[in-house]
């Protein structure tokens, strides 16, 4: 009898690792969630009906790594692993702090090295396996104030495309996704510390080609295929899940003319 699958999620308790665990338990899934606080991870057991384990701890560990693969296992074959755990403490390079710096190295990197070899370490035997890790749209274009962070989520994309060539033979995947601004309780908390919160989340919104912030569940979608069997010939990319904002050089409003004859879509039809 053939066993059903199971995936370790980091990140796991809110914004996309949330709609992850969401998504991938109504596709037949078993999940062993990880993430560093309880309570959020109780309640994420309690939606899920029994198909979700817990498992607390801080990525930077590989501690916590084994832990998370000894947990899926028990619940089935454990064959995906979704790198989602991050941190984001704007410092530019010129007052950067050693404190803040390390410990986004810690979370965002090193907590992705350690996932990621506990996949291939459990994966070999199997033959298969895909690992998808979290990365941003700011591992593609540079943004302002984000020195230590895109440095990680850069790191991270090259991480991805070498275990992709280095495990292929074997059955392996890895891929990255790359968020542009997504409704998360990070982005939200960011929002919220503006002067102008509207204005501040409407500034985001039109970074978008698309002119509106991504909800969490558009992300854990493009993850969610790239661990299907649907993605078999898709490893080693760059996924930008970021309403067309890498593809542009430049803000501009939507075309005059086209907005006389159709609605403009998204925050309106103010400049960007």
């Amino acid at each position: 009898m053939t066993r059903r699958p199971s995936c370790v999620i980091t990140g796991a308790a809110a914004g996309i690792g949330r709609a992850t665990v969401h998504r991938l338990v109504r596709a037949g899934w078993a999940v062993a969630a990880v993430d560093v606080t309880r309570t959020t991870l109780d309640r994420l057991v309690a939606d899920a009906e029994g198909n979700v384990a817990a498992v607390v701890g801080d990525v930077a560990t590989a501690r916590t790594s084994a832990r998370a693969a000894d947990t899926a296992a028990e619940l089935g074959e454990l064959r995906g692993w979704v790198n989602n755990a991050g941190i984001e403490l704007d410092e530019p390079a010129h007052r950067v702090t050693e404190k803040r710096l390390r410990r986004q190295l810690d979370v965002n990197l090193v907590g992705v090295m350690w996932g990621c070899a506990e996949a291939v370490r459990r994966f070999l035997p199997l033959g298969a396996g895909a690992i998808v890790s979290t990365s941003s749209i700011m591992a593609a274009r540079g943004f302002p104030g984000a020195f230590a962070y895109t440095a990680t989520k850069g790191a991270v994309s090259a991480l991805t495309r070498q275990l992709a060539v280095e495990y292929a033979p074997f059955g392996i995947r890895a891929n990255c996704v790359l968020p542009g601004a997504i409704r998360t309780p990070l982005s939200e908390t960011t929002w919220n510390r503006a002067a102008n919160p509207a204005e501040a989340e409407r500034s985001d919104a039109l970074l978008h080609p698309v002119r509106r912030v991504g909800e969490p569940d558009e992300v854990a979608a493009v993850i969610e295929f790239l661990l299907s069997d649907g993605a078999s010939f898709v490893t080693g990319q760059d996924i930008l899940v970021d309403g067309g904002a890498s593809a542009r050089c430049y803000g501009f409003d939507p075309s005059p003319e086209l907005a006389r004859q159709y609605p403009v879509q998204g925050v309106g039809r103010g400049g960007t």
